[in-house]
């Protein structure tokens, strides 16, 4: 099955039915689930939103939630062979490595040899540089964007994705994708597409019914 066909849906709701049988909200493994369901998100809007460029952290991300799948495929398969085999013929050990000759022992050490250790140990250490400032872009709230795109849809009716993202950047393209499917959830607008990675129609449904945020963006 390819990671895009993945209902992040049905993998959040059996999280949450394991969560309420725990006697505590594990904060670690919530974390980490969380990690993998944002990639997840992450794929599946990159297929909606060709435009849409990944940075190489996030590129990393998918490529290492990939890995681990692949990892548990390969672990799936294996735990039937063993299931389907298990007390059929009695296991066969490897046999043991050969002993190896120590290269070194503690009498072999002495102050000018650890000396030397460290001063080549401290030398490969790297080195402190100066912190680059983070430049921190302003965000724009959610509500805001459900508010200019309900009045867009009000006095238009339909809208393209790429005309409401003209000029946006790639975080405030993100917001927009949100709030669409924010509006499309509350049943307040549909959406469509002609193919994979084409551009995206957003067509109002109920004005009476939209949900009313914020101010105009």
């Amino acid at each position: 099955m390819s990671i895009s066909d993945i209902s992040l849906a049905d993998v959040t709701d059996a999280y949450l039915a394991y969560v309420e049988t725990l006697p505590q909200l594990p904060l670690g493994e919530t974390a980490q689930f969380i990690l993998v369901a944002s990639t997840l998100l992450l794929i599946k809007s990159r297929a909606l939103l060709p435009e849409l460029e990944l940075s190489e952290d996030e590129r990393e991300s998918v490529q290492e939630l990939e890995r681990r799948l692949a990892r548990l495929r390969l672990i799936r398969q294996t735990a039937k062979t063993l299931r389907k085999e298990w007390g059929k013929a009695p296991l066969v050990l490897a046999k043991r490595a050969p002993s190896r000759e120590a290269v070194f022992t503690p009498s072999d050490a002495s102050v000018p040899l650890i000396f030397a250790a460290a001063n080549k140990l401290l030398s490969i250490l790297p080195k402190p540089e100066a912190m680059a400032r983070a430049a921190v872009a302003p965000v724009i709230a959610l509500e805001d964007v459900i508010a200019h795109v309900r009045a867009r849809l009000t006095s238009a009716f339909r809208a393209k994705f790429s005309e409401l993202t003209k000029s946006r950047d790639r975080n405030e393209t993100i917001v927009y994708f949100l709030a669409m499917l924010e509006l499309v959830r509350s049943g307040s607008a549909s959406v469509s597409q002609e193919k994979l990675y084409a551009d995206i129609t957003i067509e109002i449904e109920n004005i009476a019914d939209m949900p009313s945020f914020g101010a105009r963006v």
